[in-house]
């Protein structure tokens, strides 16, 4: 691996250089010299220069115009005997007319203040459009809404950015500190297989783990989304609808994710660097709220004696060993404490009318709050382009990523740990042993036991080695033709590697590294993962304008192909800690496993539109994927979509209404991440199905060859309303129907199984989005004060339309899936509160009867759900002079939380001697009419009080203040002065607050156990530098 980066790093040298020149393009009037008398071509720049694609290059007092690519590029033939001016528009630009003389002009257009934002949305296979051209439905983000974000990882980056988009922990119980994430666009379209979105990078799909994300051949999963350089980034397209979607077919389900990297422009060297400093310390509000040790050794004598045993037998007895009474351990401060982040970013751009580059370097290094944690990137990009004659070009995009994180799994320790307890012994050693009372004697005596202390973990994160190491190479390319005059083909190769190597080492010093017997062992542990991703697409471009009508299509062929091949080997028995290596060990086993899958598709896209007022957009797709059943390894996709922009209609006569715009689009698409066993069957192997001697194998799990994909049906509506250059509404309200669920369902037992994966069932998610952009305050001059609001809200409903004979399926986590209901239903018995006569718990009957009998049979029913009822995000930008402050607000309602941590803290003292208890215990019941939150405490006693019941229910509103940046910008005779392109100074506060309406100092509430660990607050200062 190491050739390999140290060949990538030559050659993305090698080739990055190169000859720069600098068009200087200032002024509204100019004259360009001569070279051509009939055609002319150019690029066209925003005051960036970054190229703009779609702006509306026209001859002066003519109907000949052309419409730039996206690459900013521009050739109009000029009409003989007309003016040989140009005459430049774009929405959110000033117009911009140029007097020509020759046949170059590379040209740059000012922003307009007064003028809403059109921006070019890029989409799928090298297309793009202005948004006001759209017919699907698309969201794009680009690099300066991206700019100050958390860098750890990609898709976090976009929680509350996009409306029906939201990002959540996989689970929120604790136990990874690289917590996997799940990405929801539009909500949740499957029980069994995946509901993630398809990643795309620069065109080409990125393996991103199985359904769940799960990488597979390591214990804890690292995303590979956290190998990749935000910095890189210059927009994030999200796909949602058919339209947008079922061109990707079989992927595109759950929504489309395409990630464009910044590229070469024309012009001088551009150098830029950025670096970037942050501490961070945990939020404590939003940390599990667990007693002390006073309250803890309150509650404790309390439950010991109210369960009717000897207090002269309560375990927790000052000795030689453990001074109980004087201990007060915070075991949130033991395992937590001040994070750092660090970051140094280099980037250079440039080029000429041959050839341009983009080149950065990057290095990351994130201490988490979490002890023990760490993790470094190092990443490299090169992006280069050639313009090999006139009708061809190059683009070779290359990048590498090494990830180094260093592991210590923190579970429920935190919170769980008694306060009493202490990980070291007063000679400052760490604690194996706690001495507690087992009992009394005959004489009244307390009988001593010395007790192992297995969940001091401080000693697992101090002597244990868990490290991974990842290597990530991207290499993507693509040569494109101009075949004819709008008709383009690219061919694109592209080849993924990625490279985990996972070492981990228990410690014969501490719990984890021994026997039963408590004999010092060692157990190690070396595993990978090689995971290669190859895609090859070709296609053809083809965009035209014909006066009033343009016409655009593609069509293309995609094959891909990705192998993956894991190994682990454990060993156990080392001679000591200093000697880990398995090859060592005194016991040693290997494992190995593999997987290939292939995939073919035939692709196309038809568009039309009339006169900037009607347009139309179909696709089809075919995919084959030899993940499914022999008999259905081939599908069809398709969509049709329509738009309507109203205000170009000459009888629209609403000047104050800049944008009237409706869309409507249907299709289907699929979804083919549903695992690599699930249609082709196993068999197991081993001893214990020895023949004669010899080892043998049964069937483990029946194949079904007619296991298919699932299929989404959507249909999607929207309208965008602009009006005063100010105000800015789109709403899109949409039906997803998803049909041919993948269920695991009872099949005849003369198959030799039980049950077997078929395609049985139907998911509805059906919602409305709106995203809202209002210019509250607009600037006369540059430097004046100017205000602008982004504001999106997302609803969705989801309701499982069909299973398998209506069978309803409970889940131990309290979840249920029934037809009619979300997918995401509990099914409870309802929590009645604590009866002031004795303490004892109540719950309600299934009839709404109070009862004192728990009846999980009888006596559970439908009730609330965990999906929000809405979630979005609130941003706000305000500037004035060089100064420029900008938040972001994250929020959520609706929808409740089974909180797993007031299950395991609320036990009313039947867990009291093993687990701290939750801030609340404290509010117990203590004698007849006391009206109390909790049941009497009986330490060992179960009264069935923590069993699943709406009592551990929490509502899941939220408001969480995400990020908030402070930027200053040198002013521009400063930066002439010290021949700066740039320098900007900022000051970035991440997480700064979390408010739920139910949080109270005295409860735990969502806020307290949304995500397993605290939030990190995090403040940075960065400094960002153009050369």
């Amino acid at each position: 691996m190491r050739t390999v980066l140290t060949l990538f790093l030559a050659f993305a040298l090698g080739l990055g250089y190169a000859e720069t020149t600098n068009y200087n393009s200032r002024n509204a009037q100019r004259v360009i010299g001569e070279h051509d008398e009939n055609i002319v071509s150019g690029v066209v720049s925003d005051p960036a220069g970054e190229p703009l694609a779609g702006v509306t290059v026209q001859q002066k007092g003519t109907s000949n115009k052309v419409v730039t690519d996206t690459d900013g590029r521009y050739m109009l033939r000029l009409k003989q005997g007309a003016a040989r001016s140009l005459v430049l528009s774009y929405i959110g630009m000033k117009t911009l007319t140029v007097t020509v003389k020759g046949s170059r002009a590379d040209l740059t257009m000012q922003e307009d203040a007064n003028q809403l934002q059109d921006v070019i949305v890029k989409g799928a296979y090298g297309t793009a459009q202005k948004r006001s051209d759209l017919v699907g439905s698309a969201f794009q983000v680009n690099a300066e809404q991206l700019k100050s974000l958390p860098q750890q990882r990609l898709d976090v980056m976009l929680d509350g950015l996009i409306p029906g988009v939201k990002i959540a922990p996989n689970t929120e119980e604790p136990g990874s500190p690289r917590t996997r994430f799940n990405v929801r666009v539009r909500g949740e379209a499957s029980l069994n297989a995946s509901n993630e979105p398809l990643w795309v990078i620069d065109g080409t799909p990125m393996y991103t783990g199985d359904r769940t994300n799960m990488m597979p051949g390591t214990s804890y999963t690292v995303s590979p989304l956290s190998f990749i350089n935000p910095e890189d980034i210059e927009s994030i397209t999200v796909l949602k609808d058919a339209t947008a979607t079922s061109i990707y077919g079989a992927d595109g389900a759950n929504g489309v994710v395409l990630v464009t990297t910044k590229k070469g422009r024309d012009g001088k060297l551009n150098v830029r660097v950025n670096t970037q400093y942050g501490v961070a310390n945990i939020d404590k509000s939003t940390a599990p709220k667990v007693m002390n040790a006073q309250q803890w050794l309150d509650l404790a004598r309390t439950a010991y004696k109210n369960a009717g045993l000897d207090m002269r037998a309560f375990p927790y007895q000052d000795n030689d060993m453990n001074s109980y009474s004087t201990t007060d351990t915070n075991w949130r401060d033991v395992f937590y404490g001040t994070g750092t982040t660090f970051l140094t970013n280099v980037s250079l751009n440039g080029g000429t009318q041959k050839s341009d580059y983009y080149l950065s370097g990057q290095y990351f290094l994130n201490n988490g709050t979490v002890k023990g944690n760490t993790q470094q990137r190092l990443s490299l990009r090169s992006n280069l382009g050639f313009q090999l004659n006139k009708k061809l070009k190059l683009s070779v995009d290359l990048s590498a990523s090494y990830n180094d994180n260093d592991l210590f799994a923190l579970g429920r320790e935190y919170y769980q740990l008694l306060p009493i307890f202490s990980p070291y012994n007063a000679d400052g050693t760490y604690r194996l042993y706690n001495k507690v009372v087992d009992g009394i004697d005959g004489s009244g005596k307390p009988i001593w036991r010395t007790q192992r202390f297995t969940k001091n973990s401080v000693m697992e994160r101090d002597q244990n080695l868990n490290n991974q190491k990842a290597w990530f190479l991207h290499s993507n390319f693509m040569l494109a033709y101009d075949v004819l005059k709008g008709l383009k083909y690219t061919a694109q190769l592209a080849y993924d590697y990625q490279s985990t190597l996972e070492e981990t080492y228990n410690s014969q010093k501490n719990w984890s590294g021994m026997s039963t017997e408590g004999n010092a062992v060692g157990y190690s542990r070396r595993s990978s993962a090689d995971i290669i991703n190859l895609t090859t697409i070709h296609r053809l471009n083809y965009n035209r304008t014909f006066e009033k009508h343009s016409v655009g299509g593609v069509v293309g062929f995609e094959a891909g192909a990705r192998n993956y091949t894991t190994m682990y080997v454990t060993g156990s028995g080392f001679i000591n800690d200093n000697i880990q290596d398995v090859s060592q060990a005194n016991t040693r086993n290997g494992y190995n496993s593999s997987n290939k899958n292939r995939k073919a598709s035939f692709l196309g896209q038809l568009s039309y539109s009339f006169d900037h007022r009607y347009y139309l957009t179909v696709n089809a797709r075919k995919d084959g994927n030899s993940q499914f059943g022999s008999d259905v390894r081939w599908a069809n996709f398709a969509s049709a979509g329509v738009s309507w922009n109203v205000h170009n209609e000459k009888w629209f006569k609403l000047p104050w209404m800049n944008v009237l715009k409706l869309k409507a689009s249907y299709g289907a698409n699929g979804n083919s991440r549903i695992g690599a066993q699930e249609s082709l069957g196993t068999y197991q192997y081993g001893d214990s199905y020895a023949y004669n001697g010899v080892a043998g194998g049964v069937q483990g799990q029946s194949p079904n060859s007619r296991l298919s994909w699932e299929t989404t049906y959507m249909t999607n509506l929207g309208i965008r309303i602009a009006v005063l250059n100010r105000i800015d509404l789109e709403v899109e309200v949409y039906n997803n129907l998803t049909q041919n669920l993948l269920s695991q369902l009872p099949v005849s037992l003369l198959t030799g199984d039980t049950r077997v994966y078929r395609n049985i069932g139907e998911i509805r998610n059906r919602g409305i989005e709106a995203n809202l952009t209002t210019r509250n305050f607009v600037g006369k001059k540059e430097d004046d004060f100017t205000w602008t609001t982004d504001f999106n809200i997302a609803h969705n409903t989801n309701r499982l339309v069909k299973s398998y004979r209506g069978t309803q399926v409970n889940f131990t986590d309290g979840y249920s899936w029934m037809e009619g209901e979300d997918t995401r239903t509990y099914y409870l018995v309802r929590w009645a509160g604590v009866d002031p006569y004795d303490g004892s718990p109540l719950w309600y009957d299934a009839e709404g009867n109070i009862t004192k009998t728990y009846d999980s049979v009888r006596n559970r029913v439908r009730g609330k759900t965990s999906n929000s009822t809405v979630t979005g995000g609130l941003t706000n930008t305000m500037s004035y002079k060089g100064f420029s402050l900008r938040f972001l607000l994250n929020y959520q309602f609706g929808g409740y939380t089974y909180g797993s941590f007031a299950a395991i803290g609320n036990t009313d003292g039947y867990n009291v001697m093993d687990t701290n208890q939750a801030i609340e215990q404290q509010y117990y019941w203590q004698s007849p009419g006391n009206i109390a939150r909790n049941p009497k405490p009986l330490a060992g006693v179960s009264t069935g009080s923590t069993r699943q019941s709406t009592r551990f229910l929490y509502h899941k509103d939220l408001i969480r203040l995400q990020n908030v940046v402070l930027s200053y910008e040198l002013p521009k005779h400063l930066m002439r002065h010290w021949k700066l392109t740039g320098c900007t100074v900022s000051l970035i506060g991440d997480n700064l607050m979390a408010y739920s309406p139910y949080a109270r100092s005295d409860r735990n509430s969502y806020k307290t156990m949304m995500s397993g660990y605290p939030l990190e607050r995090t403040f940075s200062f960065s400094l960002n530098v153009g050369f």
